[in-house]
Formats: structure tokens, C-alpha cells, sequence
């Protein structure tokens, strides 16, 4: 072939082998949560119409810059931007080998991008520990979530994703993406917001701080770098 005859071309297709990472692809389970627990929050009110042109970007967006999702009812581009959540079927589950599942994604990634909603069981208490101060005993630990807002009973709402959940919930201590609390009226989602530019076939993760129960696997903690 011709085009193997130039060298800048032999030169870049041996790079993006090294890029394109062979992934063996994992299916989902097909089993669900088929119960509901009634949760409802306070809500946050309305709000105006963001003004966006183009895309709603993490630093300018109005409702971005709010912690509100957008939707297309307060959302200049109708929600299709990337401040509005998304189930991206770009995202494909995968086999590390060597940490069990992972995820990455087929295209490119800008950061502020929100790629998924971090999905769960939605437990709620009265209290989280008895007799502790509310200041000690706000925090996370392991898969389970504590949120911010409480439910308009005023109880705890944990989002448990041990046993069931969404794509994002890999762990690294080189994460590429990080968890945001947002609300719009008196919806409340954890979302994955990109903090990175990422490109096509990269393995996407968070980081869950020092409240994980196992021992980090991440090529900084595997390989020592």
C-alpha cells in the first residue's frame, strides 16, 4: 500500500496502537432495581434560563456555576449540553485483569463533561450514628455516598453502590473524573464530571479519598509512580 510508504504515516499508526488500547469488552448484568423508596427533597425553586451559546461550560453556565443541572426547562440549549445528565452509550465496561472491571470510553472527553450519574441504592436514616455530632458523622465511606441534602423528613440519604449501580464508580488515585452534588428543583443527583481532557479508549475513574476498604490497585499504587 502506498500510504504505508510515507514515513509520518508508519510512524503515527505505531503510536496509536499504543493509544488504542485492546480492550476486552464486559456486558452489564441485566438484573435491576425493581422496587422504589419514596425520597423526596426540599425544593430549590425555578431559577432563570441559563444564556448560554454553544455549550453549558462547567465556569460560565449559570446553572452550572449553581450546582444545578440543566434541563430544558432552564436551559437555553434545550439540555442538550454538558451540564445536563446523561446515560452516554459511549461508555463500555471492561476487564482490567488485574483490579476486576473497569470502564473507558470510545470517544473523546473535554473537561466539565458530565458522563453519568452515580447510581444506586437510595437508603435514608434518621441518624447515621447514635449520639455522635452531625459534623463527625457526615462522610463517606467505601461505595456508599452520603449526600448533602437532606430529604424533606430531614433525613440522611445515603446512595449505596456496592451491589448495584452505573459505570461510574471506578476508583484511582489518578482520577480523571470527580463526583459533583447538583439539584434542579427537587431532583438531587451525584453526577461524574470530567476534570480532565481525556481521549478515546482511556480508563475513566474517581478518586473515593482515604474511606475506601481495599487496597488501591491504580498504576500509581501498583507500579510505584
Amino acid at each position: 500500500m502506498e500510504l504505508l510508504q510515507l514515513p509520518w504515516v508508519k510512524f503515527r499508526l505505531k503510536t496509536l496502537h499504543g493509544r488504542r488500547t485492546n480492550f476486552e469488552e464486559v456486558k452489564p448484568p441485566s438484573t435491576a432495581i425493581t422496587t422504589s423508596l419514596l425520597i423526596s427533597f426540599p425544593g430549590i425553586g425555578e431559577g432563570d434560563h441559563c444564556k448560554c451559546e454553544g455549550d453549558c461550560f462547567l465556569d460560565t453556565c449559570w446553572n452550572a456555576t449553581a450546582a444545578t443541572f440543566c434541563t430544558p426547562d432552564c436551559c437555553r440549549l434545550g439540555a442538550v449540553c454538558s451540564n445536563a445528565p446523561r446515560t452516554l452509550p459511549t461508555l463500555k465496561l471492561f476487564d482490567t485483569h488485574r483490579v476486576g472491571l473497569g470502564v473507558f470510553k470510545t470517544t473523546f472527553l473535554n473537561v466539565g463533561y458530565i458522563l453519568g450519574e452515580y447510581a444506586g441504592k437510595l437508603c435514608a436514616y434518621d441518624t447515621i450514628v447514635e449520639n455522635q455530632p452531625e459534623q463527625v458523622t457526615k462522610q463517606n465511606s467505601g461505595y456508599t455516598i452520603l449526600l448533602h441534602a437532606k430529604s424533606t423528613s430531614k433525613q440522611y440519604v445515603y446512595i449505596e453502590a456496592l451491589e448495584c449501580g452505573f459505570t461510574t464508580r471506578f476508583h484511582s488515585c489518578q482520577p480523571n473524573v470527580a463526583f459533583m452534588e447538583m439539584q434542579n428543583r427537587t431532583e438531587v443527583k451525584v453526577l461524574a464530571v470530567m476534570i480532565y481532557d481525556v481521549k478515546a479508549g482511556t480508563e475513566l475513574t474517581v478518586n473515593y479519598g482515604d474511606g475506601i476498604w481495599f487496597k488501591c490497585a491504580c498504576d500509581e499504587c501498583w507500579f510505584g509512580y
